[in-house]
């Protein structure tokens, strides 16, 4: 199929269903990493993202905004389920050789609450899913470059398969400039600040909440800080990122950059939900431990976290809530008795890994809306934990502990908890922790938890 005959089937489907429709072209690649494509210049839209977790062999590089859906309040999954899910549904798609992957995609996320401050997260809005007008894929070390235009019911097919056949050209270039040069740009230089949650503040939060807890209004609250870094921001997120998913390949690196100044990224341990061939795997992730400086420090502390009454109440309690999200779907759930150990490389948490086999797939994005906040990022009960989130954090947690990730034209999709994480503006990062508080929980173990939690982005900031 040529371009000019993809924009008219494109203009077709518009014209019946009186919405513009997505045309792609799909052309396979050398297999070169995605996230080095971020430097490319956008046609569009301003938005980029890259999502990667080297372990599962896959990467996504996304830029531009071929179509772009914003959502916000209480029904923001849901609402954006049914615009997102008719976008995917109706696009067409041409490749080049093999068979296309289900192309196009939906890449973005959603903010921690219904609500999102403008001034602290320009652009980001409480939900956007964006389909990019240009995205690198790779996947079991195969990679294909997908551009993608809309076409309304109004355009010319000739038109839109030139302006097509621009971006095709602008994609190939941009990809001989990037294997010539090595497209490596430097992270920048930047100096530690103050503390938007300082010390005593956080010991004030932490000592309200375990009030509440013991007086029976809450089993915990996941309270969270802010810390500020100023000076030299890169412009470039590659070299942070790299510096993550190198650090850290259990992780799941991102990056979002709505285009209006502030981009939010990091390298989070937590899958929210994964929906792929009809199973959905979730991951129940709460109870936190240093890695120890020997072998034998290292596996003493890891037996400390599974034994310790404190962390294994905080992990049932996450567990027992995704439980009760997923039960209404039906089929059969398969986790094991007991939590394992996850070890990453400056902590360790326990972990418990969900599969369900429902006789009908969910669709992605409601489920999300069941699970999110669950109580490793929320607290219980959820609205009281939430309540008191509000009234005591000094910050917006805009996308922080939201959910992000990716949906396909299948309908498969993949949302992470954009923990450890960051947002870089012009002159000024600021880094996101958090700890989960439970009746046994000391202020002051809390605040060296948080600590720890924040190597992961001081460590790519500061160095690299």
């Amino acid at each position: 199929m040529n371009l000019e005959a993809l924009c008219a089937r494109a203009r077709e489907r518009a014209e019946e269903h009186g919405e513009p429709v997505v045309a792609s072209y799909v052309w396979p690649g050398n297999g070169a990493d995605p996230l080095e494509r971020l430097g490319q210049p956008q046609a569009s839209g301003g938005f980029r993202f890259a999502w990667e977790r080297p372990k599962d062999g896959l990467a996504i590089a996304g830029g531009g905004a071929a179509l772009r859906f914003l959502g916000e309040g209480p029904r923001r999954f849901h609402d954006l389920a049914e615009r997102v899910g008719t976008a995917l549904g109706l696009a067409v798609t041409a490749c080049e050789g093999e068979a296309p992957p289900p192309v196009p995609y939906a890449l973005g996320g959603f903010a921690f609450f219904d609500e999102v401050g403008a001034a602290d997260w320009p652009g980001f809005g409480a939900a956007q899913l964006v389909v990019p007008e240009w995205m690198v894929l790779r996947t079991g070390g195969r990679s294909h470059t997908v551009v993608s235009v809309p076409v309304a019911a109004e355009d010319r097919p000739g038109e839109r398969a030139a302006f097509l056949d621009k971006l095709v050209a602008r994609l190939r270039k941009a990809a001989r400039k990037i294997e010539s040069t090595g497209g490596r740009p430097s992270a920048g230089r930047l100096s530690r600040g103050d503390e938007v949650e300082g010390h005593r503040h956080w010991f004030e939060i932490v000592t309200g909440a375990l009030e509440k807890i013991r007086a029976g209004r809450l089993s915990k609250v996941v309270l969270a800080r802010a810390v500020e870094l100023f000076g030299d921001v890169p412009r470039a997120p590659q070299a942070v990122l790299r510096a993550l998913r190198s650090a850290y390949p259990d992780c799941f690196s991102f990056i979002v950059d709505p285009g209006a100044g502030q981009m939010f990224l990091g390298a989070t341990p937590e899958r929210l939900a994964r929906l792929e061939g009809g199973a959905l795997q979730l991951g129940a992730m709460a109870g936190t431990t240093p890695r120890g400086d020997r072998p034998d420090a290292d596996e003493a502390l890891g037996r400390r976290l599974m034994s310790s009454p404190k962390e294994r109440e905080e992990h049932a309690i996450v567990v027992e809530a995704i439980l009760e999200a997923v039960r209404p779907l039906g089929g059969e759930i398969e986790l094991p008795d007991q939590p394992r150990l996850v070890k990453l490389t400056n902590v360790q948490h326990l972990y418990t890994p969900i599969t369900v086999r429902a006789a009908e797939p969910p669709s992605l994005l409601p489920l999300l809306a069941r699970l999110h906040p669950t109580p490793a990022v929320g607290g219980h009960p959820r609205a009281e934990a939430l309540e008191m989130i509000q009234a005591v954090e000094r910050f917006d947690r805009g996308w922080y502990a939201g959910p992000v990730g990716w949906l396909n034209a299948r309908g498969e999709g993949e949302f992470a908890v954009a923990l450890r994480s960051a947002t870089l503006s012009e002159g000024r990062a600021r880094l996101f922790t958090g700890a989960g508080i439970v009746a046994d929980s000391d202020p002051e173990m809390e605040y060296f938890e948080t600590q720890l939690k924040l190597q992961p982005m001081l460590s790519a900031l500061l160095h690299e």
